[in-house]
């Protein structure tokens, strides 16, 4: 791991432990702005922030390796300079893909962290029933389990 991003993961784990993890989602509506949740977020802000510029750095690989196919002489160093191409090329989308992903997670983290998910849509947040559960049989001397699956 390079210096920056261990500097950016360590900063935003030392400020997701100085905000108090101990303290109870529901507790979150008094504290501030620097709740449990939006300290999450702005891990995983930070986090895509280090996927973006490594993404990049892939793909400055890619570019130059690809200088070097296409200016090599032999085909074997072509063919090894083309898979090495590819394979930077291939991470640099990857990075780019998770980067994003970890952006709208952490822009979601921030924005809803005063406010429940169950209370956006008038759920309950306790179910009466189990959507799946297990209930014993008993027949003929015989104990058996009986899954059971409730649907509404």
């Amino acid at each position: 791991m390079n210096k920056t991003i261990r500097l950016i993961v360590l900063s935003l784990v030392a400020a997701f432990a100085m905000d108090g993890i101990g303290h109870p989602a529901v507790a979150e509506e008094g504290q501030g702005f620097f709740t449990a949740r939006r300290s999450l977020g702005l891990m995983f802000l930070g986090c895509s922030a280090a996927l973006l510029k490594k993404g990049m750095d892939f793909n400055e690989d890619a570019d130059e390796l690809y200088a070097l196919y296409e200016a090599a002489e032999t085909p074997e160093d072509a063919d090894r300079l083309y898979a090495r191409t590819n394979n930077r090329d291939i991470k640099s989308q990857v990075s780019w893909a998770l980067a994003s992903a970890f952006a709208v997670s952490g822009v979601r983290l921030i924005l809803r962290s005063g406010t429940p998910s169950s209370a956006l849509y008038g759920r309950p947040h306790t179910r009466a029933e189990p959507v799946t559960y297990v209930e014993p049989h008993l027949s003929s001397g015989r104990l058996g389990v009986v899954l059971k699956q409730s649907f509404f």
